[in-house]
């Protein structure tokens, strides 16, 4: 027995090569050879290109498994929309990163400045903060008395 495959002109299907018709549609089979499975097909459906970008960049943890899904399905069409998920899912999930590295350096630099033992300039700073600041001096009244160090 073979282990090649053939692909439906009609549907794309996956069939046998001892198969006289397609499984799925019925129509006579040409004897062509099945594409690799690891060959990235070019975009038939600018639609469904769009939505695989969108789930991708948006909500690439849902995006990479809705795409291996996809690759499990006999439809040369579905498996190419199952590519462009995990694809953009893998970039989207990179770009998600990179955005919340840069959200959260400003927040994290604070951080390391306000909690003394941190390290950095913050734990000079945060021993003694009255120290460099005058007493308040308010015209026609006593000044405040110095604390005790």
């Amino acid at each position: 027995m073979s282990n090649e495959r053939v692909v439906c002109a009609a549907c794309g299907s996956n069939n046998f090569a001892t198969q006289a018709a397609c499984w799925k549609c019925g129509r006579a089979l040409v004897a062509s050879v099945a594409r690799p499975a690891y060959a990235l097909p070019t975009s038939e459906s600018p639609a469904a290109f769009w939505s695989s970008v969108a789930i991708g960049i948006f909500f690439p943890i849902i995006s990479i498994p809705v795409g291996l899904v996809f690759l499990m399905l006999d439809d040369k069409r579905k498996t190419q929309i199952g590519w462009w998920n995990i694809l953009f899912g893998l970039l989207g999930t990179v770009l998600n990163g990179i955005v919340v590295m840069v959200s959260l350096a400003p927040l994290v630099m604070n951080a390391t400045r306000m909690i003394p033992g941190l390290g950095g300039r913050g734990a000079a700073q945060s021993q003694d903060m009255n120290s460099e600041v005058a007493p308040l001096e308010i015209p026609g009244q006593r000044p405040f008395a110095t604390p005790p160090r």
